[in-house]
């Protein structure tokens, strides 16, 4: 990793859409997702997501459209919208419901990758709703637990809640490692992190080109949880499930927003939010602890420090791709095999 200038990053990013065809909110709306997620220290869901743009902007057969609406609950056609803009749409779309019908639930099928769900989670929360979605993120890699063949997604979950300091954001892989670790570790020529990814026979490895599965998180819990999130995404939208899936656009995804006030009138979410998370940053911390945190104190340390300094941590390899990507209509990487 090399520390580049944030401004710099950014610039070269809104150039690398905008010869791409995105411009104006939706190029910033991108480039705030995926430097937000390096500040972070989540580069598997950072600025190397750029390199992998240029196929599915060739895809894109124009905005997202509702299917149905009925109630608090739409159907949209995302018509292979890149990940964030379909996303967004959702989102804005769940929360135009709850605001009508005190529930709003949206289900999205033909749409590009998302990367992180925390965006979408964070602005339903912030306009005071509690917030729920997820995806299947196929194709299959994930092992079930006792099993050597990959049958689910990664298949992240993200649960969002208004609070009064700011909201409250849980975003998690069901996978032990994310498959992002796997494209990174190919660019960087760098070993996999141990105890996660498996070889095509079901052994250990960490070597990401012999990468065929990585293992869902919390053993037979955590493979439980990964199971019901596919099919809850594939349930409600109709996308393909498990072995049926094999590439981006037969994923499905939901997004929740709910109104408190609808079943607590007079209530006040966002203290008793903060209540509870502020009993338990409060509690005692267990030997070898500093301190407990609750999600997302880490990396808001980790991006007020970038943002006070300026600077970002980016690998080289990737900062070359996106000059190229920023100079040129050249230089993507398609999002085949092990790079997806």
């Amino acid at each position: 990793m090399a520390a580049e200038r944030i401004v710099e990053v950014e610039r070269l990013l809104g150039e690398a859409l905008a010869r791409r065809g995105v411009h104006g909110a939706d190029a910033d709306f991108v480039v705030a997702d995926l430097v937000s997620a390096q500040l972070e220290g989540k580069a598997t869901h950072g600025v190397a997501k750029i390199l992998l743009i240029d196929s599915a902007l060739r895809e894109r057969q124009g905005e997202p459209v509702v299917r149905q609406r009925r109630g608090g609950m739409a159907s949209v056609d995302g018509r292979r919208q890149i990940g964030q803009l379909a996303g967004r749409f959702c989102a804005r779309l769940a929360i135009e419901l709850a605001t009508e019908a005190g529930t709003g639930l949206v289900a999205l099928t033909n749409a590009a990758r998302f990367g992180r769900l925390a965006p979408y989670g964070r602005l339903i929360a912030d306009h005071g709703l509690v917030a729920f979605v997820t995806n299947n993120a196929g194709p299959p890699v994930v092992v079930p637990f006792g099993s050597n063949d990959p049958v689910l997604g990664t298949n992240p979950v993200c649960f969002a809640f208004p609070g009064r300091r700011a909201s409250v954001v849980v975003d998690l892989s069901t996978a032990e490692r994310v498959w992002g670790e796997v494209r990174g570790a190919v660019l960087e020529g760098r070993p996999l992190p141990p105890g996660a990814f498996l070889d095509g026979d079901g052994r250990p490895t960490r070597d990401a080109h012999s990468v065929a599965s990585v293992l869902a998180f919390g053993g037979h819990k955590g493979s439980a949880l990964c199971l019901a999130l596919e099919l809850l995404a594939g349930t409600l939208t109709g996308a393909k499930m498990g072995l049926e899936v094999t590439g981006e656009y037969d994923l499905g995804a939901v997004f929740l927003a709910v109104d408190p006030g609808a079943l607590v009138p007079g209530g006040d979410p966002g203290a008793a939010a903060e209540r509870l998370v502020d009993s338990v940053r409060s509690s005692r911390p267990a030997p070898g602890h500093d301190a407990v945190l609750v999600p997302g104190d880490r990396t808001a340390t980790r991006r007020e420090a970038a943002l006070a300094a300026g600077v970002v941590e980016v690998d080289p390899v990737t900062m070359a791709g996106l000059r190229r990507m920023a100079a040129s209509d050249e230089g993507g990487l398609e999002p085949s095999g092990r790079l997806n």
